[in-house]
């Protein structure tokens, strides 16, 4: 029964997956500016380095990055205080503190994401996030409705969207769970031991079958006409199905331990450097928004749609401002002491951004790639390095912020190979692919409905 329990959810897994746009994650079209914001640059609000005084007070010594943008339509100070800490939220005209964000300014927040969305429903919880060191992120699950009809995971500390998912992939999901890979909790010790369990039986009666087969070899070949049909069906798929369904109990026992047990090593929480010593030093005193505004064309600064977000930031030693005319793509990054713009780090400086927060040293040449990165929900410009720590991690480092955008350790890397057999993903072509894994899904159906018929009595063996 979990057999076919297994295949049956593979062929309408797989099938399902065809339909997903990008995968799980799903394309979404982002608002590019706030629906309420006035000009920061013209707003009596705190100067950053107030911000800087409240985290002396709390202390901290330094702090990752400090961003000022509207959250919610009010205008807040959005402190990052280490690479992997929980971001803090305080009021940009007050300083009030602002986290944990409550329900009416996450709603605010879910509103201000999706174009032609809106908040329908929502729902306290927490949810595993590969950037935050913490178990699980305090959160709130929300129903969107209207255009792109979905469901946001919002960070109670910061507002930030920590996953979005399309209804289809949210089913997927839950299918996936309960029925592929028997998992109807969060305990991974009690579900990981029921799945290896259930794979361990499938391996026996694998063993068992090959066996089987074998002591029969010589009776095989005495069969005559009267030998049913099924049998001879059965025989032929033996070997066959056999090899199949142990290698794919093999992998999926591999893949889910991958998944499931070390699944904070395998998103590369393993190469968190906790004693960096990079950032803003809450001793330094940083530009007011007007001092970067003169470093923009006046158009950006002067046009209809006001500048969403400033950022400051301090990169391999030299403090960094970035300015985002738009919520959705990769802002105008500013070296401070010269105001003058650039594209993008040098790589050198990207490296050197990253030694601070990874284990181990940069081995290797500094190439550039792309990388999906979440807050933007697309692919940004990074700089692909790897470095020497225990997992020989490969971190990709935005060429905007010096930021680790993703980290592919080695058993990230080795598992590809692996997920493409148990999806038999071999040519690329989704639906070649499909058409080569329903054909070993229906042979392995087909040995099971044969064996279910054979170990019925039949009118002979009862007399």
């Amino acid at each position: 029964m979990p057999l076919a329990g297994w295949i049956a959810s593979s062929f309408v897994l797989h099938g399902v997956g065809l339909a997903l746009p990008n995968g799980l994650q799903g394309v979404y079209h982002l608002k590019a500016a706030h629906d309420v914001g006035g000009r920061m640059e013209e707003e009596a609000l705190l100067p950053p380095t107030a911000i800087l005084g409240r985290m002396a007070e709390d202390g901290f010594d330094r702090i990752y990055w400090l961003r000022l943008e509207p959250l919610g339509g009010v205008p807040a100070y959005i402190v990052k205080p280490g690479p992997f800490d929980l971001e803090r939220v305080y009021d940009a005209s007050t300083g009030e503190r602002l986290d944990p964000l409550p329900d009416s300014v996450l709603r605010r927040v879910a509103d201000d994401e999706l174009q032609g969305t809106r908040v329908a429903e929502m729902r306290s919880g927490a949810e595993f996030n590969r950037y935050y060191t913490v178990e699980r992120v305090p959160a709130v699950f929300v129903r969107m409705e209207g255009e792109q009809p979905s469901e946001l995971v919002l960070s109670r500390s910061s507002g930030r969207v920590l996953r979005r998912t399309d209804p289809l992939a949210a089913w997927f999901q839950r299918a996936y769970r309960t029925v592929h890979v028997w998992q109807w909790g969060d305990s991974i010790v009690l579900f990981t031991t029921l799945l290896y369990g259930l794979a361990g039986m499938s391996l026996v009666l694998v063993v068992l079958g090959y066996i089987l087969w074998w002591d029969r070899r010589h009776a095989r070949k005495r069969w005559t006409r009267a030998v049913r049909p099924v049998r001879r069906v059965h025989a032929r798929l033996a070997p066959f199905a056999g090899f199949f369904l142990a290698t794919q109990m093999l992998v999926g026992a591999y893949l889910w331990f991958n998944l499931g047990p070390i699944e904070p090593r395998f998103r590369g929480q393993g190469s968190f450097r906790h004693d960096w010593q990079g950032g803003i030093a809450v001793t330094d005193t940083l530009a007011p928004v007007s001092r970067i505004a003169e470093a923009l064309p006046e158009e950006l600064v002067a046009g209809e749609v006001p500048i969403q977000r400033y950022e400051w930031r301090r990169i391999d030693g030299e403090p960094y401002w970035i300015a985002y005319p738009v919520r959705n793509r990769p802002g105008i990054l500013i070296h401070a002491p010269s105001g003058r713009r650039t594209e993008a780090l040098p790589p050198e400086i990207a490296a050197a951004a990253a030694a601070d927060v990874v284990l181990g040293r940069p081995v290797g040449a500094v190439e550039p790639s792309e990388e999906y990165w979440m807050d933007f929900n697309a692919r940004v410009p990074t700089y692909r390095i790897r470095f020497d720590d225990p997992d020989a991690t490969d971190v990709h480092v935005s060429q905007h912020t010096g930021e680790v955008i993703q980290r592919r350790p080695a058993i990230w890397r080795a598992f590809g190979p692996f997920l493409l057999y148990h999806t038999f993903g071999f040519t690329g072509n989704p639906w070649w692919d499909t058409v080569l894994l329903t054909i070993l899904q229906l042979s392995i159906l087909t040995m099971m409905l044969t064996g279910w018929r054979l170990a019925r009595p039949t009118s002979r063996r009862r007399e």
